[in-house]
């Protein structure tokens, strides 16, 4: 079962997709960007409305969606590892959750007062809170008596192991916290991202716009030359 963030996963093939077209589109800005600015004679011609100060500024631009991108992907691999260590706790903990239900279930047929005791006749909560809170209860009341302990140990469920489960059930908020932060940073990190990409498109824009403006026909062959495309 999943509780708030083992769906992350599925999303992995259209993000690397679109991961791969802006990697694309990035390079063609840097082509752009740094092929104008390393020539002269396209420098010299349109700096009556690109100025060496402006091309810089297109640099500057590049960079920082190059940094905002490898953030983006640093802040998505801790994301990931946070989010994988929650799961990877929350699902053995629900293992054993759900074995301890059946095995009493089983041992303990027509028995009210371990049906009640374990809340047997409950389903088992879908809300992360809920299902903690039951997960929580289950066995610590296990724990506390001898009698259940005896039969669930027959399973592989003993005194101890139901202890450490106990104890896991205990940090698994924090571990969810943690997976919830570093999704949230890896928000802001794809936000950033987006929003130097923006600018710098902007500012790609623009400058082809120009270009295009001084350079016609066959002229066009000088663009060419490195690497750009006014259309």
């Amino acid at each position: 079962m999943c509780y708030g963030h083992c769906g992350a996963a599925l999303a992995t093939k259209r993000v690397y997709v679109m991961s791969n077209s802006y990697e694309k589109e990035l390079e063609r800005s840097r082509v752009l960007v740094y092929g104008v600015a390393g020539d002269t004679a396209i420098k010299t011609r349109i700096a009556p409305i690109y100025t060496e100060e402006r091309l810089a500024s297109g640099q500057e631009l590049y960079q920082a969606a190059k940094v905002a991108s490898s953030a983006q992907v640093e802040e998505r691999l801790q994301s990931a590892a946070a989010t994988r260590a929650f799961n990877a706790v929350k699902d053995e903990i629900h293992e054993g959750y759900v074995k301890a239900r059946n095995a009493a279930r089983y041992f303990f047929k027509g028995n009210r007062n371990v049906y009640e005791l374990l809340l047997l006749d409950q389903s088992i909560p879908k809300a992360f809170a809920e299902w903690r809170k039951s997960v929580t209860h289950t066995f610590k009341a296990i724990g506390q008596m001898p009698d259940i302990q005896e039969k669930l140990t027959l399973v592989g469920l003993s005194p101890e192991v139901v202890a450490a489960y106990v104890a896991k059930t205990e940090k698994i908020d924090d571990l969810r916290l943690k997976a919830e932060r570093e999704d949230g940073e890896a928000q802001q990190a794809s936000v950033k991202k987006q929003e130097t990409f923006d600018e710098l498109s902007a500012f790609c824009i623009d400058l082809r716009e120009c270009l295009n403006l001084f350079y016609q026909g066959n002229e066009r062959q000088a663009l060419e030359k490195v690497g750009i495309t006014v259309k």
